[in-house]
């Protein structure tokens, strides 16, 4: 049984325009062990999805259908005492910035003192000794303790935020674009520490990022976004090596590749659909250039095997689309 397990999701944002349908039906599984890279553009419903499973939502979102559930225990219908008792202790979550999980008046191991004795239950005594033992864990020098988040660089406090994420040793670690905001020498750095935690205490990560780099590093599997559905899924080398569904193949085309002759990187033209519309057949079709008139209307069922899926009703023909999606000219004038 799969640690974490998501069916058909469904979060809504009430705006000014109306209902704004951010996850709309989602599905996926986070195996127990792996890395699952949560992957799309800005505004598919990632990082939406990612913060259902703490249950920590702006005040205007609701949950509009579908189950959580961790374990087998459905958090949707849990109640409020029983999902904070999970939050920290078995379900962490390292922000997009880590200046957002720091707090900057106080001292970085007076918060993670702070965390270790008000949900953990440690003494103070134990609790310093943790602290000392979590910036070890993370790469940091017990001596930066004593220090102010503004004291570190930008890498230094994405480990810091590492570290208050698994002070209570959880199962499962949300990340959240833990890397956007560094340079690539720091990104690497960053993900080799959640590589190398994950594999020391078999945790299960799902790691939300745009980059499909990013998930071709550290993932073992992949879920691919797009307008607040899962369009394709599975083991992260097969999906991105022989991707089914023509957005991951124009992601992968929108990838620089040092081994490629091709000079240029080929963009997905137009924008993805407004959420706050009925929207119906396949979210992708405005935009796809292999899309058929099916396509437009219906609900488009997801077809695979092996582990993998991929909601396109071309599927069976991913060979030949692939090879017509390298060629530029066929996203160019789409």
């Amino acid at each position: 049984m799969a640690l974490l397990s998501i069916r058909d999701l469904r979060v809504h944002y009430r705006t000014p325009r109306g209902v704004t349908r951010a996850v709309d039906g989602a599905s996926f599984e986070v195996p127990e062990g792996q890395i699952v890279g949560l992957v799309g553009e800005s505004g598919c419903g990632k990082t939406t999805a990612a913060r259902a499973i703490t249950g920590v939502m702006p005040a205007n979102a609701r949950f509009a259908g579908g189950s959580i559930a961790y374990r087998g225990e459905d958090l949707l219908t849990a109640p409020d005492r029983r999902v904070k008792e999970l939050r920290w202790r078995d379900i962490a979550f390292i922000p997009q910035s880590a200046m957002n999980s720091l707090d900057p008046v106080y001292r970085v191991g007076a918060q993670l003192r702070e965390v270790l004795i008000e949900r953990g239950g440690m003494d103070r005594a134990r609790a310093t000794t943790r602290a000392a033992e979590l910036f070890d864990m993370v790469g940091l020098d017990q001596g930066r303790l004593d220090d102010y988040p503004h004291q570190f660089s930008g890498g230094m406090r994405q480990r810091a935020a590492i570290a208050l994420a698994l002070a209570l040793n959880p199962s499962l670690v949300i990340a959240d674009e833990p890397v956007t905001a560094l340079d690539v020498i720091v990104q690497r750095q960053v993900l080799d520490t959640i590589k190398s935690l994950q594999r020391r205490f078999n945790l299960s990560v799902i790691l939300v990022t745009h980059d499909i780099s990013v998930v071709a590093y550290v993932a073992d599997q992949v879920v691919v976004m797009y307008a607040g559905h899962v369009i394709e899924q599975g083991p992260a080398r097969a999906v991105l090596a022989e991707p089914n569904h023509p957005y991951t193949m124009g992601l992968y085309n929108a990838f620089p590749d040092l081994t490629s002759a091709v000079s240029s990187l080929v963009p997905i033209e137009g924008s993805p659909p407004d959420l706050s519309q009925e929207l119906t057949g396949c979210r992708f079709a405005p935009r796809c250039p292999f899309v058929i008139e099916p396509c437009r209307s219906g609900a488009i069922p997801d077809q695979g095997n092996d582990g993998r899926s991929a909601a396109c009703l071309r599927a069976a023909e991913a060979v030949e689309l692939r090879r017509l999606a390298r060629v530029p000219s066929t996203w160019l004038h789409s």
